[in-house]
């Protein structure tokens, strides 16, 4: 949910960056996400939850601890005084086997309206770490994370788990090749630095998104109805509509 996705405020009130809730008063984002907003670990930083209830703003603390610079794992923790009303930790999944799911971020791109906007992309190669670098997830198909998605989580659509954080846009080299790619730091990298978040291996609350046939076990509470669907078919007729507002779950019943 959006909710528990937050801006890096600089001082100035520009938007720095993106983090979000990894767990309870604690907010995952990027190393240069705390620095553009001028602040460095162990000192304060300010926050805006602009989708939580009220809108709320909070100060934080970067853990100078749970510090990962750029060159490293490129990974900072804000230790909170209290999360934001409504606004509840993202499930942490797997980067792994997540290769040609649709997947999205959430940011605060210039193009943007204030409150920010989801972005897409395609989950590509999970690439190891050489030379000690960190391992990276590599996103294709993702012209929509630009500047002011970094920092963001990154949902997995088949899952519904976030399997990392977006760290690194790349830009078109001198023959305009390469553009849609983007690089996420793996949800198991977060868990290497902060070892008490822990890994999930499904999540079965869609929000708004339809439930589909990877989802059937989780679809619950629609029996009636789909027995009604089943008898109709079972007469052989030639139609069958389903009839209901927007949003009462006519594509779950369908497909899940």
């Amino acid at each position: 949910s959006p909710a528990a996705v937050a801006q890096g405020v600089g001082p100035d009130g520009e938007v720095a960056g993106v983090g979000f809730l990894v767990a309870e008063r604690i907010l995952g984002t990027c190393a240069p996400v705390v620095t553009a907003a001028g602040s460095e670990p162990g000192g304060r930083v300010r926050l805006a939850f602009p989708h939580a209830r009220g809108a709320e703003m909070v100060d934080g603390v970067v853990d100078g601890q749970l510090w990962r610079a750029v060159e490293e794992e490129d990974v900072a923790f804000v230790r909170l005084g209290a999360s934001p009303a409504g606004a509840r930790p993202l499930p942490l999944g797997s980067a792994e086997g997540c290769r040609g799911h649709q997947v999205r971020s959430f940011g605060f791109p210039a193009q943007a309206p204030p409150e920010g906007h989801f972005g897409f992309a395609v989950g590509g190669a999970l690439l190891p770490g050489a030379g000690g670098r960190r391992p990276h997830l590599q996103l294709t198909s993702a012209n929509d994370l630009t500047t002011g998605f970094s920092g963001g989580p990154v949902w997995d659509e088949v899952s519904g788990l976030v399997i990392g954080m977006l760290t690194e846009i790349t830009g078109p080299d001198t023959y305009q090749r390469g553009q849609g790619i983007a690089y996420v730091t793996p949800a198991q990298v977060l868990r290497d630095v902060l070892p008490e978040l822990a890994a999930r291996e499904v999540c079965p609350y869609r929000g708004l998104e339809p439930f589909t046939a990877e989802h059937a076990r989780w679809f619950e509470g629609r029996q009636d109805a789909v027995r009604q669907v089943l008898a109709n078919l079972a007469q052989q007729r030639r139609l069958t509509l389903l009839l209901g507002p927007s949003g009462s779950g006519k594509s779950s019943l369908i497909q899940a």
